[in-house]
């Protein structure tokens, strides 16, 4: 299912008319959106805003089945960056993930990555040709994490 994007702005007011239908929320000042970050399932969050930054349990009970029906409508709009900070971005993730650190110790991975522009979205990609499955994988959902954050410019 592809979902529609929208601004931290339009689902910060989503999920504060949805809060306000419910007396449990009546202590809700305010709420904030933050993202775009890799979740199960969204790329966004929220946050309790106001004088004191708390509400009730009740209603934070609330504020997350609502988030939770909203992220699985909406996703919040990617940051956008050029080729070279994605595959900076990318491969800063790779150095700090122990299993492909010690795979780029032995040399030639920068030579074996590919980026590749993409219709769609998402819009970019990249592919690490290699035998190590595990390392494969850990790259691929590395390359699935920034997507989420990040779009081609």
């Amino acid at each position: 299912m592809v979902k529609e994007r929208r601004s931290e702005k339009e689902l910060r007011q989503m999920m504060l008319a949805a809060a306000r239908q419910h007396v449990e929320c009546s202590d809700l000042e305010d709420l904030f959106i933050f993202g775009p970050t890799p979740r199960p399932g969204a790329n966004w969050g929220f946050g309790i805003a106001g004088k004191e930054n708390k509400v009730s349990v009740a209603c934070y009970t609330h504020l997350d089945q609502i988030a939770s029906h909203l992220q699985g409508k909406y996703e919040l709009h990617p940051v956008k960056a050029a080729r070279r900070d994605i595959e900076a971005r990318v491969w800063s993730l790779v150095r700090d993930h122990p299993t492909l650190k010690a795979w780029l110790s032995r040399g030639g991975a920068y030579d074996i990555a590919s980026f590749k522009k993409l219709e769609g979205q998402p819009n970019w990609t990249m592919e690490w040709n290699t035998d190590d499955q595990p390392a494969k994988a850990a790259f691929e959902r590395i390359v699935r994490s920034v997507q989420t954050q990040i779009e081609l410019e």
